[in-house]
């Protein structure tokens, strides 16, 4: 016995007793009259969230006519990419029934197989729609360009393809268009193509800005972001944003937060997005206070910490970092559901302080839970054992890594390894990771092995290490004193003296020392023999004083 179709009237926004809307637009389409996109989009979407069966929907637009409704019909295909209830193969039926399918639909197939499928089925609905002689749209081009972004294609070839298509079109003035070109380039770190579109575009709008914005920060050209945000005709709190990142992203966190301050007087009211690139400011600079201003703000504008992971990671990183575990962990078991970032971070603020323990209890606890272990916790848990002084336990860790897990330690875990065996005294054998690791070690990785030379007089591993340091880096004036202190330490006096001449040969310079200190939520920066401290008078006088006072002591 066939099966019934069951009537759409119960997936329905309206009571069956009254008069559908869909039997006005079936009058309508019969008539040769179609409504507009504002008023058949929110009935279809009402429809759609009510309705569980793609094929009941399809049934009724066409017994209703408004299959014939060219925004009617994309916005169908559409919804068969939705997650959940979509059918992506349900949206070829629907297009192959449409004769001829319209624009619109050619757009809802190229960027639906672009998302589901790949960037090359998407493209070619594009070549299709060309030889069925269908004119494109603006919005065609921007969802081509968008293809190109996604999967594992080769985007870069895809780009120049779609890229020459709009040229031959004369459109890549359109905003929407260059826009969306500007955007593919950025994801492709091209950043000169994407800079060279923006600067000989006839009109910018604030998506033009913040595009090149974000992408300079995001690639280390914090130079080039302040620039243009300093231009900016007007700002949102996007680009205040992407430029507090671009700061943090440098490392400089401190103009990370001066811009931050910058955006409050104005009024400019920050986001999640902002406040979490805030609060790696101040976990990097030890900014406890203004931290804690943070994580005031976002109770007091109830911005769940507890449901949002991201942000409720941000916030256990920065407690954490600044030495205040028992708040961070507070607001680790606060957290609904945890991710490994979580727990990576709360591993990562114990070992800091020296609580291996506590970490190593933690990283049993996420293995526990099922969570999956990933480089990051590794690196975390054996630097755990580094500053806590235990060599078993960081080794048989870093042992379990391939052997259990079957994750291959990269650079970073040997120079771990060879640094928690340095701390332990254990210098040899730190060099014999370093040298017999399958990758070259890093040049700071060599720089710590050397300091833990000095820790613990060890000058034959020091002056090896060394004098390989100060051949890869003959300028690094830091190299030639550390070295000169490990000789005077063993009284080799001369060979210091030496090292010490061969340095002011070299013209080598040590790194200015920097340090930091914040006083009233404000996070004062103290470089070496710098005097543009507003207060430096009082600071030297302050100075001088705690200077006599101790000689008396003495």
């Amino acid at each position: 016995m066939r099966k019934s179709i069951p009537s759409l009237t119960r997936f329905l926004p309206f009571s069956p007793s009254t008069r559908s809307p869909f039997s006005g637009d079936f009058v309508a389409c019969s008539k040769g009259k179609l409504f507009s996109e504002h008023r058949i989009l929110p009935l279809l979407e009402a429809s759609f969230n009510r309705c569980s069966d793609l094929r009941v929907l399809h049934g009724h637009t066409i017994t209703s006519g408004l299959i014939r409704d060219p925004f009617a019909a994309s916005r169908l295909v559409e919804f068969c990419y939705k997650s959940g209830r979509g059918d992506p193969q349900y949206a070829q039926v629907i297009f192959n029934s449409l004769d001829p399918p319209d624009v619109y639909t050619w757009n809802a197939m190229i960027i639906g197989h672009a998302e589901h499928d790949s960037p090359e089925s998407g493209v070619s609905y594009y070549f299709q729609m060309l030889a069925r002689q269908v004119a494109p749209d603006n919005y065609t081009f921007a969802f081509l360009v968008k293809a190109c972004m996604m999967g594992s294609c080769d985007g870069s070839e895809l780009g120049k393809k779609i890229h020459g298509q709009i040229l031959k079109q004369g459109i890549e003035q359109f905003i929407v268009v260059r826009n969306s070109l500007m955007n593919m380039y950025c994801n492709m770190v091209r950043l000169e193509d994407a800079r060279l579109l923006f600067d000989k575009s006839l009109v910018l709008d604030l998506v033009s800005w913040n595009s090149m914005i974000s992408a300079y920060g995001k690639h280390g050209n914090v130079e080039a972001a302040r620039e243009l945000f300093d231009k900016m005709p007007q700002r949102s709190l996007v680009s205040w944003s992407a430029m507090i990142d671009g700061y943090v992203r440098s490392g400089d966190f401190g103009e990370a937060l001066r811009l931050f301050n910058e955006m409050q007087a104005l009024g400019v009211k920050p986001d999640v997005v902002t406040l979490v690139s805030v609060l790696k400011a101040c976990a990097n600079l030890g900014a406890l206070d203004q931290g804690r201003w943070v994580h005031i703000y976002i109770d007091r504008n109830k911005l769940g910490w507890e449901r949002n992971v991201v942000l409720g990671t941000a916030l256990v990183d920065m407690y954490a970092k600044c030495g205040c575990i028992d708040v961070a962990f507070q607001l680790f078991h606060g957290i609904y559901v945890k991710d490994a970032i979580l727990w990576n971070a709360m591993i990562g603020g114990l070992a800091m302080h020296g609580h291996g323990r506590e970490a190593l209890k933690i990283f049993s606890e996420m293995q526990r839970h099922g969570m999956m272990l990933n480089e990051t916790t590794f690196l975390t848990a054996i630097s755990a054992c580094a500053h806590s002084g235990m060599v078993t336990e960081g080794v048989e860790i870093f042992e379990s890594m391939k052997r259990k897990y079957g994750i291959e330690p990269k650079v970073e875990h040997y120079g771990c390894v060879a640094d928690l065996l340095g701390r332990a005294g254990l210098v040899g054998e730190a060099e014999e990771v370093l040298c017999n690791m399958p990758m070259e070690p890093l040049v700071s990785q060599w720089g710590a092995l050397m300091a833990a030379c000095k820790t613990h007089n060890n000058v034959e591993v020091g002056e090896r290490v060394g004098k390989r340091l100060i051949l890869v880096e003959p300028l690094d004036g830091g190299r030639y004193v550390l070295l000169s202190n490990i000789y005077a330490a063993a009284g080799r006096w001369e060979d210091a003296r030496e090292i010490r001449r061969a340095m002011e040969e070299m013209r080598a310079k040590k790194e200015t020392g920097c340090s930091f200190i914040e006083l009233d939520g404000t996070v004062h920066e103290f470089i070496v023999g710098d005097t543009t401290h507003p207060q430096i008078e009082e600071i030297y006088e302050m100075l001088s004083e705690l200077k006599r006072k101790l000689k008396m002591v003495d």
